[in-house]
C-alpha cells in the first residue's frame, strides 16, 4: 500500500466533508493546550517542580504559541484562496507545522529563554 497525502488513517471522507472543523479543532486545540499547560505550570510551580516547568513545559507553550502564529498565515491562505486543498492536506500541514515548531523549540530552548529575557528589559 502506497502513502497518499489524501488518506488519514481512514477519516478522509469524514475530514474532506467538513474542512471548517479542521480549523475549529486546530485553533482550538491550540488554545486549549496553551490554557492546559499553563494551569499545570501553576501546579507544579506550587509544589516546587521549577525544573520540570522550566525544560518541559515552557518549551511546549512557546511550540503552541509560535505555532499558532505562524500557522495562522499558512492555513487561512490554503483555505481561502485555495479552494481545492482538501481537509486532510490542511492536517497535513499543521503537523508539519506543529513538528517543525518542536524540534526547534527544544533544539534552541536557551536562546528563546535569553531572548525573552533581554527584551523584557
Amino acid at each position: 500500500m502506497a502513502f497518499s497525502f489524501n488518506d488519514f488513517f481512514g477519516y478522509e471522507k469524514v475530514i474532506n466533508a467538513h474542512p471548517d472543523l479542521v480549523l475549529i479543532y486546530g485553533f482550538t486545540g491550540i488554545i486549549f493546550g496553551l490554557l492546559a499547560l499553563t494551569f499545570i505550570a501553576f501546579i507544579l510551580r506550587k509544589i516546587h517542580f521549577h525544573a520540570i516547568v522550566e525544560h518541559l513545559i515552557a518549551p511546549l507553550m512557546w511550540v503552541l504559541m509560535l505555532s499558532f502564529g505562524i500557522a495562522v498565515i499558512p492555513t487561512l491562505v490554503l483555505y481561502f484562496l485555495a479552494n481545492n486543498v482538501s481537509g486532510v492536506k490542511l492536517i497535513y500541514c499543521w503537523m508539519t507545522i506543529l513538528s517543525g515548531m518542536t524540534f526547534f523549540c527544544f533544539m534552541n530552548d536557551a536562546m528563546i529563554k535569553k531572548w525573552m529575557s533581554t527584551s523584557k528589559r
